[in-house]
């Protein structure tokens, strides 16, 4: 391993054996660091207390159990670590320790900077998760290195100058954003622990104070002209827009919609513009009802809007809404009378997420203003700024003003004298089992497995043997494969190369009851998910190979695969509608005959994820009773299933009752309790509700079965969409995002 290494808060130099939290030095005796050194050397692999004693303190040390027990603790208490639920050293019992956190090295030339996640999800909800993918919190690490000056051939004559150095301003945060004289910065964090909140903090240096309490989820902060108010989303009272003093107190809801997003002061400070549903409205700061701005009936809205710093115009990315199949574009538009028009950035098709490009229109004192955008792939950024003259005609020479590898997120503010701030993010998937019992309770700790770092693992399917696991598996730069992993020697076996793009797209997987063949996503040649603002994005075909190898052959279009009939004869699949997702069905692939019925569907809700019981005479599926971004609700549902047919909607047994974000559902081996994961208490965890073994009504209440009380808990429960939930007989399988955020700022100026 390299010599400085990164993991959570903490900066680990080996060479100058000094560890760093926040960038300050945390003491930290030889023999603990030592003990640190060697755990990070290998993360993920268990260090035996043989190796341990035999490299650090030699074989000859009479007193080893002693000093080493001593020294774990002092790692313990640096890292502000817990035996009991550990983030970064776990103990293995008889044997040794593992460090469990995700480490990037450090360039010798970088300096600490952010990156944002892609672990793909469920693919009919890609569409609503890649809307929503912006506000997935971040636990994980990344380095960025200062660009130095280029010359973009598609661009005429662009300036630049040398780039001053930017400024760390905090670890876990997202969507920072500056009052209009640089002198605060608010942005959304779960630093400390716990829920996301608002924070904000001094520009020139000094603590960060929580503006909003941890027990409601907020974020899109929003100054107000004058510094003294933020506007931002919360859950609280089932969702809104809240506006609260900078300093600490009870905010004051003004918009009451759990649909809600993106809340921006007026240039005036005197209302607030939001986006809902794909429309835009304003609100006075004061309350009342909202109103819809004229532009709503022209334009389909697929990212945040911006106020013209005249507050008569507002600069937005969305298409024309009777041609919502054209290629998005960023738009100027005004707020009362005229029309809509291209805003022509100079390279700004050449973004990964184009949606979240422009970062700020801002006005100087000497009245001169600026647009700020990027241009970006998932390896390098660059921070744009171009003059809007008069008449806002756009200059076609732009100047560059910040840049940096790795991956630029969403949001990001600049000031009035010149400032500039913006998140850089990193995101990898981890794959975790839960060994389990005969009876379905949980026999030994959860474990992460032992998967080549670095990479993104996701959509586990398991047999039900609990023998193979096939999986997505993606590094930067290389194309995404699907594997088939020997549970018992790990090794892995090659199925494809060819599948999807997990930052882009899905990468679903589903295993035959037997492990004797495998179907997965490729990019369909034709189609693009209906609505989405993202008209290159393509529909899934889904593919079937056998275990053993071979090629594979293309068994449906537009489709996800899902549940296997015992046999491994039927497959449930997703289907989807080229014009409305909300019309997304399940039905039945026969293997042998290639042919496909119906099998469930509603006509004013869409339905996912469905599964046979292990006897077929069950299936569990979920049913979408709210697709709002900010506050997505379904219900988890059963349906008898007669002679390979479900029966109709008039017997279907609801297991939960559609208050809450419940997902993937499973039958266990024995029928008797579903098991899914769900957000309900913050984080994403796995939760079970135990059947009448006849009936399969519900009984009791749902419970708890494993929690995920930490980061990728928290970053899981943003990101709701992107995990799987696979059940053997003697084991759960589920994936979670590893991912991280820091916040920079810089003077641009």
């Amino acid at each position: 391993m390299p010599g400085r290494l990164r993991f959570g808060v903490y900066e680990l130099d080996r060479d100058a054996m000094e560890l760093r939290k926040h960038g300050v030095q945390v003491h930290l005796q030889e023999q603990p660091f030592r003990v640190l050194a060697m755990l990070t050397e290998r993360p993920g692999k268990v260090i035996t207390r043989e190796q341990l004693q035999e490299q650090i303190w030699g074989k000859t040390f009479v007193d080893f159990d002693q000093s080493l027990n001593k020294a774990i603790n002092r790692v313990r208490e640096a890292l502000n670590d817990s035996a009991a639920t550990p983030q970064y050293i776990e103990t293995v019992p008889r044997q040794g320790y593992r460090f469990i956190a995700p480490i990037q090295e450090i360039p010798v030339t970088a300096a600490p900077v952010p990156v944002v996640p892609g672990p793909a999800s469920g693919a009919a909800e890609s569409t609503f998760r890649a809307q929503r993918s912006h506000v997935v919190l971040v636990v994980a690490a990344s380095a960025i290195a200062l660009a130095a000056t280029v010359v973009v051939a598609w661009w005429r004559q662009p300036r630049s100058h040398p780039l001053p150095e930017p400024r760390h301003i905090t670890s876990f945060g997202v969507f920072p954003t500056l009052t209009r004289d640089g002198k605060l910065l608010a942005y959304m964090s779960s630093r400390g622990g716990g829920m996301p909140r608002i924070w904000v903090q001094q520009t020139a240096g000094g603590e960060a104070i929580p503006v909003t309490s941890d027990a409601y989820p907020g974020g899109w902060p929003d100054f107000s002209p004058d510094g003294t108010h933020i506007a931002f989303y919360s859950t609280r009272s089932q969702g809104g827009i809240y506006i609260a003093s900078t300093l600490p107190g009870e905010p004051r809801l003004v918009v009451p919609s759990p649909s809600a997003e993106h809340p921006q002061f007026s240039p005036n400070g005197d209302s607030i513009l939001y986006w809902q549903d794909g429309t835009l409205f304003t609100m006075s700061v004061d309350g009342g009802q909202p109103s819809a701005l004229p532009l709503n009936p022209i334009l389909r809205v697929y990212g945040a809007p911006v106020w013209a710093p005249s507050g008569k115009e507002i600069l937005l990315y969305g298409v024309r809404a009777h041609r919502q199949h054209d290629p998005a574009a960023w738009w100027i538009v005004p707020l009362t009378e005229g029309q809509p028009r291209v805003a022509r950035l100079p390279g700004i098709e050449q973004n990964e997420r184009p949606e979240f490009a422009v970062r700020a229109w801002i006005r100087q004192a000497n009245n001169r203003d600026w647009i700020l955008y990027s241009t970006s792939t998932r390896e390098s950024w660059k921070i744009w700024r171009v003059a809007v003259s008069p008449g806002n005609v756009i200059d076609q020479n732009p100047e560059m003003i910040a840049a940096g590898n790795g991956s630029l997120g969403p949001g990001g503010s600049a000031s009035e004298d010149g400032k500039l701030t913006y998140n850089i993010w990193s995101s990898t998937g981890s794959i975790y089992e839960i060994p389990i019992g005969d009876r379905g309770q949980k026999v030994v700790p959860t474990l992460q497995l032992p998967l080549p770092d670095g990479g993104t693992y996701l959509s586990p399917s398991v047999s039900r043997d609990g023998k193979w696991m096939a999986y997505n598996s993606s590094f930067p730069g290389k194309p995404n494969s699907f594997l088939l992993k020997d549970m018992a020697s790990g090794i892995d076996h090659f199925l494809d190369d060819k599948g999807r793009d997990p930052t882009a797209n899905n990468a679903e997987t589903s295993i035959s009851p037997d492990g004797s063949k495998v179907i997965f996503e490729r990019d369909c040649k034709e189609g693009t998910w209906p609505d989405a603002g993202y008209p290159t994005r393509p529909l899934p075909c889904s593919f079937l190979v056998a275990a053993a190898g071979g090629q594979p052959e293309q068994i449906c279009e537009r489709c996800t695969p899902r549940g296997f009939s015992s046999d491994g004869s039927i497959v449930l699949l997703q289907k989807y509608d080229l014009t409305e997702i909300d019309k997304s069905r399940i039905v039945a692939f026969d293997l042998r005959t290639k042919t496909e019925q119906d099998f469930l569907s509603l006509s004013d809700a869409p339905i996912f994820h469905a599964y046979f019981s292990w006897d077929d005479r069950w299936v569990v599926f979920k049913k979408s009773q709210s697709l709002h971004l900010s506050e997505p609700l379904s219900e988890i549902l059963i349906a008898p299933v007669r002679k390979g047919s479900p029966a109709g909607v008039g017997e279907w047994i609801a297991v939960t009752d559609g208050d809450h974000y419940d997902d993937k559902p499973q039958f266990s081996a024995d029928g008797n309790t579903v098991y899914f994961t769900s957000t309900r208490d913050g984080n994403l965890c796995i939760w079970a509700q135990r059947l009448d073994p006849v009936t399969k009504h519900p009984m009791g209440t749902p419970f708890a079965y494993e929690h995920f009380h930490d980061s990728a808990g928290r970053a899981g429960a943003y990101d709701v969409f992107g995990s799987d939930l696979s059940v053997a007989r003697d084991k759960m399988l589920i994936n979670l995002p590893q991912v991280h955020s820091d916040t920079w700022m810089t003077q641009w100026r």
